[in-house]
């Protein structure tokens, strides 16, 4: 009961796969026991708390890493492992869908990317074999909470599933044209429930049902709707940055058809910046909060702070942008990040440091071209603050992500060509 309710502390901002009430109430009735998909689900959820808790990603301090160190994370991934289907025996079960989802953010978090994609290979093929992508082919009786469940569910895999490909460099399986699924409702899980939404389950855990059109906005999915709308345009980003980049992708012949063009960058910045702008202030700040629902909407504004930097930084190195441009966009990330508690940093953890580490090598490739010394100087400048800043959230990881060490060898690199041109300028006549 710990583990899970660490999981609602700090992965279901990003990840809410379960509805609180719902699995809080199968849990203490002991149904994991007897049901073999939901204790896979369980085991995974546990899972990736205590390694959360291990690598000191929490809000509260209400937990002591030593009383939920056993059994450890690994031995309860390998319970979950245990527990999942072998081979195709029929329509997979929600619970089992959620098991490979925690699973793959569990890997993330050990610095495992073969094992998690393993995990996001047998989701998607789950995905495609029971159509979860699309609603009409859902079952007639899927009630109004597995409705939402699924919802969550599909749209957090497709963030995570773009996501992966820009910092592995993996294929986008998800396709958001291709997706008929409606975004989660913005209410929180007090209000959703079998018997209709607006209608409280019987154990409440976050604040009391609000019904303006202002309160609504200032729901924490609505910012989490939100970042999932920056990944859908993420999405094309990425595409189109593979196609002008000839060392990311063969050219044939297909592309004088389909040509290169696409909607410039200008356009798109203006855009995003213009669905920033109309977002609650609140999703644009992080106060000081002693309550679910406060830590949930701060959670919302770290992520949404890099996942703007990022689809920018894409944008610029797509259609070749100036350094100087670059260089603004990770010196914008740090600052916002400068101004956000840092536990909500450590709380989105692991995969905070692998998209922070995305950024800095997109700033990094401009290594490839030939630039005057001053302005890798800056590059370099840059990339140190985010060194420093990468060392510090790294600290206490019990399985390193080595995001510092990553970036620092960019900076090495620099450093190193720097010197040979000094050389090369040098040895002329």
């Amino acid at each position: 009961m710990d583990l899970v309710e660490v999981y609602f502390e700090v992965v279901y901002p990003i990840f809410p796969f379960f509805h609180q009430p719902t699995i809080v109430r199968r849990v203490s009735r002991g149904e994991h026991r007897t049901n073999r998909a939901f204790f896979g689900a369980i085991m995974a959820m546990c899972a990736i708390s205590s390694a959360r808790v291990r690598d000191g990603a929490v809000c509260s301090g209400q937990w002591d890493p030593a009383s939920l160190s056993e059994p450890s994370s690994e031995t309860l991934f390998a319970a979950s492992e245990q527990a999942l289907p072998k081979g195709i025996t029929g329509p997979a079960e929600l619970d089992d869908l959620r098991a490979y989802a925690v699973l793959s953010i569990t890997a993330i978090q050990y610095g495992q990317p073969r094992t998690m994609r393993h995990y996001l290979g047998l989701y998607h093929t789950a995905v495609e074999t029971d159509f979860l992508h699309d609603e009409t082919h859902w079952p007639k009786d899927t009630g109004i909470v597995e409705t939402e469940e699924r919802r969550r569910l599909f749209w957090s895999m497709y963030t995570l599933d773009v996501y992966t490909s820009i910092i592995w460099g993996g294929v986008i399986r998800s396709r958001e044209a291709q997706a008929n699924v409606t975004y989660p409702k913005t209410l929180n899980d007090s209000e959703v429930s079998n018997a209709g939404y607006g209608h409280p389950p019987s154990v409440s855990f976050d604040s009391p049902p609000l019904t303006s059109d202002s309160d609504i906005q200032l729901r924490w999915l609505h910012g989490w709707n939100f970042t999932t709308d920056l990944y859908r345009i993420l999405e094309h980003v990425v595409d189109h940055f593979r196609r002008r980049r000839p060392e990311h992708r063969l050219r044939t012949h297909i592309d004088c058809i389909f040509g290169q063009d696409s909607v410039p960058g200008a356009t798109v910045l203006d855009a995003i910046l213009g669905m920033y702008k109309a977002l609650p202030a609140r999703f644009k700040k992080t106060p000081s909060a002693s309550e679910a629902v406060g830590h949930r909407l701060n959670f919302q504004t770290a992520n949404i702070a890099a996942t703007i930097q990022l689809v920018r930084m894409m944008l610029f190195a797509a259609e070749d942008t100036t350094v100087e441009q670059r260089c603004c966009v990770a010196s914008e990330l740090l600052q916002a990040f400068a101004d956000i508690p840092v536990m909500y940093l450590r709380g989105i953890s692991a995969p905070l440091l692998h998209h922070l580490v995305g950024i800095g090598n997109l700033l990094g490739s401009v290594f490839e071209k030939g630039l005057p010394e001053s302005l890798y100087q800056h590059v370099r400048t840059v990339l140190s603050s985010m060194v420093r800043l990468l060392a510090s959230l790294e600290v206490g990881l019990y399985c390193t992500a080595g995001a510092s060490s990553r970036i620092h060898r960019l900076i090495e690199s620099i450093d190193e060509y720097v010197k040979s041109q000094r050389q090369l300028a040098e040895d002329l006549p």
